[in-house]
């Protein structure tokens, strides 16, 4: 078991170490192609200045190299350094390799990289490209990480030694060699831990975190409130959306509130943001303007002290230091003095200088801009603060040097006091964020509301029921419609009860036409036969012809009779029991009685004669074989060669489909074919419609009964017409 164990451990430790290595190695191709990018970018800088310096254009040096400020430039006439483009480079000009025209490694005081000279004429340029801090000094905000635009591991180091196996070696773009990257244990360094008694540094060192921590931890949980509300509004979105299958559909309520709320979210987080910026801006400029106060009272207090003195030199660094530091105390920041070459020749805390955090030289923009008195960032590592620069004059107001007020306003300062701010405005923001959507709801259910009475009324209103007016107190937009829909609906009232009794006095006008019309038509032979024979009385024929008047007047009453009871049972119309019925038996049945037909026309019968179950009337179904055999019969009065034919079989999917049935159920179809004169086109729509007939005797509802009566099972009927005859098709549910 142990065994295994060990065996375990010892994959897990190579693995680790091959991983270590591929990262490495990565880390160092990114390394070497970003490196000679920087190379080809400081050459092309330099051919610039050099070309400038030829034709002594000294003025556009600082243009040429601030076009790439991760690349530091020094120009030297002999052993005196005249130009630099940054200042942050601590011992620049130490003693180096003097070979020129060739990139070699550097180890300066709080940097790694690489430098590059050129001689042009009396002057020299050295170019350097800063690659990794070094510090000595050990704090949370100085870490010797890579210096942009490098990246990798903060625990590789960079290494002049050429290393076998230990490092990956780096090459310039000619294929020399500059330096190797180790990883930190292949090379112990011993950091310092240094507390200064400064002002404007301390906050490298020390920070007030307890406040920073509340104001975050207050932050955090704001920024997860806000976080939660706005995941809240954005699935109810989402979720509408989805809903009302697009924004078009949904309700106006709903629009409001989908327009409306992202608006006030949107201008809720503006506001925020500029407030926090203003608040940045503002203590920046207001930082900017106490350290320039601050500079010009100690330009004043150096003047009267150094009243008679003409220059600076490292001859008054002792007194300087003393009086410095006197001074640091009374104005409660940092003070660093230059001469006239821009070198330092004093300051509070010169351990800044020796430990390497600062460079001797002073800033190259406040001393080559000539302004008098500026405050510009700078920054040690990547740790930015504000520094005020002025002039330091003696009694007759000549510039003898250059006095520098550094004042750690660092990120991490203004960031604390950024955070307090937000905690105490977030809080604000988000009520107000509530209320507005509160507020939206409110408006747009509002304005909805009054609408939605208009729909709901409308919805609930019936024909012929009475009206109600919608009371809506207020003469807006939606007090114009209730106004408007109160008047339709008056309106509509009037229209509908002058409809109503035009409808009724319509209907018993075509009922009374129907009605004469269908009793004048037996009452005219009546009448002639009554004539006729009030004729014959008397005479020899008056028996022969009684006899046959009487048996015509039975019949025309005989007539009457069926066109009266027709007339009641359209205006019963009994409604429609569905049950289950075998449905083959009602027809076998009907169709052997109506065989026995006085009009001698066949009926034929192709289907079974029992045993299908279909949902039907059982009282009410024959009387619809009845009215579709009654009318075929009397379309081929006096035709030759008449014939009924009657099928009864499952309905086709076909035909299921082409009559508009649900394809999901079983249907019975039962079809009664004639061979009779068709019907002519222009009454095909007219079959259905109550009181058309197109004989001379009937009433002309035979077939609406029948179609109540299908319909009201469940089923459809229809017919196919043409001049060789028609076919009506009942569909009944299959049980």
């Amino acid at each position: 078991m142990k065994r295994k164990y060990i065996i375990l451990f010892f994959v897990v430790g190579i693995v680790t170490v091959l991983s270590g290595c591929h990262n490495l190695s990565l880390g160092s191709k990114s390394l070497q192609r970003t490196l000679r990018h920087q190379q080809h970018r400081a050459t092309e800088l330099t051919e610039n200045l050099c070309r400038a310096i030829e034709i002594n254009n000294f003025d556009s040096l600082w243009e040429y190299t601030q076009l790439n400020k991760d690349i530091l430039f020094y120009i030297y006439k002999g052993r005196k350094l005249v130009y630099w483009s940054n200042s942050w480079l601590s011992s620049s000009d130490r003693t180096m390799n003097y070979v020129y025209d060739q990139w070699h490694f550097a180890q300066w005081d709080n940097a790694q990289g690489i430098y590059f000279r050129k001689r042009i004429g009396d002057y020299e340029i050295l170019v350097a490209v800063p690659i990794k801090y070094n510090y000595l000094v050990t704090s949370s905000l100085l870490h010797n990480q890579f210096i942009a635009p490098f990246y990798g591991d903060e625990r590789w180091r960079l290494t002049y030694r050429q290393l076998d196996g230990s490092g990956v070696p780096i090459y310039s773009y000619d294929g020399l060699y500059l330096f190797s990257i180790l990883e930190e244990n292949s090379e112990v360094s011993n950091p310092q831990t240094e507390v200064m008694n400064n002002f404007s540094y301390q906050a490298i060192w020390a920070a007030d975190q307890q406040k920073q921590t509340s104001a975050k931890a207050k932050l955090r949980m704001y920024y997860i409130i806000t976080g939660v509300l706005i995941g809240v509004l954005l699935f109810v979105a989402i979720f509408s959306l989805v809903k009302y299958r697009g924004f078009r559909r949904m309700k106006m309520g709903g629009k409001f509130q989908m327009v409306l709320t992202p608006l006030v979210l949107v201008i809720l987080l503006s506001i925020f943001m500029l407030s926090t910026e203003y608040i940045r801006r503002l203590f920046i400029e207001t930082q900017q303007l106490r350290l320039t106060k601050k500079a010009h009272y100690v330009q004043m207090a150096l003047q009267n002290m150094y009243f008679w003195n003409l220059t600076l030199s490292p001859a008054n660094t002792a007194a300087l230091n003393i009086d410095l530091r006197e001074m640091s105390f009374v104005y409660e920041t940092d003070i660093h003095v230059y001469d006239m070459n821009g070198r330092l020749v004093g300051s509070s805390t010169p351990q800044l200088f020796d430990l390497g955090l600062l460079s001797r030289n002073v800033a190259s923009e406040p001393f080559f801009s000539g302004n008098a008195t500026m405050v510009q960032y700078e920054q040690i590592g990547n740790v930015r603060y504000l520094s005020a620069y002025t002039e330091f004059i003696n009694g007759n107001y000549a510039k003898i040097g250059y006095v520098a007020l550094p004042s750690f306003i660092s990120q991490s300062e203004m960031t604390a006091h950024l955070e307090n701010f937000m905690a105490k405005l977030l809080p604000l923001y988000i009520i107000l964020l509530l209320v507005s959507i509160l507020i939206v709801w409110g408006i747009s259910h509002m304005i909805t509301s009054s609408l939605g009475v208009v729909r709901s009324q409308i919805k609930k209103y019936r024909p012929g029921e009475s009206v109600k007016h919608i009371n809506y107190e207020f003469s807006d937009e939606v007090g114009e419609i209730v106004t408007q829909y109160n008047q339709m609906m008056d309106a509509l009232a009037e229209s509908t009860q002058r409809l109503a009794r035009t409808e009724r006095e319509m209907a018993w006008r075509t009922m009374a036409r129907q009605v004469a019309h269908e009793i004048n038509n037996p009452l005219t032979p009546m009448k002639l036969t009554l004539q006729q024979l009030q004729r014959t009385k008397g005479t020899e024929r008056f028996e022969e012809y009684f006899d046959r008047s009487t048996q015509l007047i039975i019949d025309q009453i005989d007539n009457l009779s069926h066109i009266a009871k027709s007339f009641s049972s359209f205006a019963k119309m009994p409604e429609v029991n569905p049950t289950e019925v075998d449905v083959a038996a009602k027809l076998y049945s009907f169709i052997t009685m109506m065989r026995n037909n006085p009009s001698d026309i066949p009926i034929r019968y192709v289907g079974p004669e029992s045993g299908v179950m279909v949902i039907a009337d059982a009282e009410q179904i024959t009387q619809v074989f009845t009215n579709i055999v009654r009318n075929a019969m009397q379309a081929m009065e006096g035709r030759e060669n008449s014939d009924i034919i009657i099928i009864m079989k499952n309905a086709s999917k076909a035909s299921i489909l082409e009559h508009d049935l649900d394809s999901q159920k079983k249907w019975m179809k039962i079809s009664f074919s004639d061979n009779g004169p068709g019907i002519p086109a222009d009454m095909i729509d007219k079959v259905f419609v109550p009181n058309f007939t197109t004989k001379n005797t009937g009433a002309g509802l035979g077939l609406p009964i029948s179609k109540n009566i299908v319909e009201g099972s469940g089923g459809k009927i229809c017919f196919q017409t043409s001049e060789k005859g028609t076919t009506f098709f009942v569909y009944l549910q299959k049980k």
